[in-house]
């Protein structure tokens, strides 16, 4: 594609496509680009000239790449290439150990960091300009994946639980999470709902895909 000539702006183009889809909820799409990107700077970044601006620009977006597939494997946890799986673990495996752990400041952290910037689609009410205005459009996008974080606050986990078990009381998997066994049965629905995306498998558009579950661990409650 014309993308593709030109390596900084493939890298850009990945960047905002692989962030799009991490928002979207599509972390497997998000994961497949981050990953295959980041493979690709692992593989050229000798090309770049140290002292150019194109070379730290690359080099912010792969640092912000890491970050964001950081993120999108500690909600999704999938396989990927074992060289990038590395790079991952130095840069961020404590990172990565706390938010699976639930620690939701370290999202948000990492989020901050690596998110692109947010522009305001609303002309403001020059009049009544409210101080933080130029950070509103940040907040609401954080907001956002905030809300997502804690939507998924207990699915780590089951997942470290259901991984543990072949066969299990719904009952006694819930004492260990202090849930109560409804509150638990919800949280199940949660975890299917959560690690089925919807899949780019073929077409021209990205937006195209069908629903999958990729999740290294899948159950069944037997009535």
């Amino acid at each position: 594609s014309m993308y593709s000539r030109v390596p900084e702006c493939q890298v850009t183009t990945y960047y905002y496509v692989g962030f799009a889809y991490l928002m979207m909820r599509r972390y497997q799409d998000a994961i497949r680009v981050f990953a295959n990107i980041l493979l690709y700077i692992q593989r050229t970044k000798s090309m770049f000239q140290r002292t150019t601006y194109k070379y730290e620009m690359i080099n912010k977006q792969n640092e912000q790449m890491h970050a964001l597939l950081a993120i999108a494997l500690t909600m999704y946890p999938m396989r990927i290439d074992e060289s990038i799986h590395l790079q991952l673990r130095e840069k961020y495996g404590d990172k990565m150990l706390r938010m699976q752990k639930g620690d939701a400041q370290v999202y948000e952290e990492l989020f901050s960091y690596a998110c692109p910037k947010f522009l305001s689609p609303v002309v403001p009410n020059y009049d009544n300009v409210h101080p933080n205005y130029h950070k509103e459009p940040f907040l609401q996008q954080l907001k956002v994946f905030a809300d997502e974080v804690q939507q998924q606050a207990q699915l780590s986990t089951i997942r470290s639980f259901l991984k543990l078990y072949t066969t299990m009381p719904v009952a006694k998997l819930a004492g260990f999470l202090d849930l109560t066994e409804q509150e638990f049965r919800i949280q199940l629905l949660v975890f299917k709902h959560k690690m089925k995306n919807l899949v780019w498998t073929s077409g021209i558009s990205a937006l195209d895909g069908e629903f999958q579950s990729a999740s290294e661990v899948d159950f069944y409650i037997d009535k």
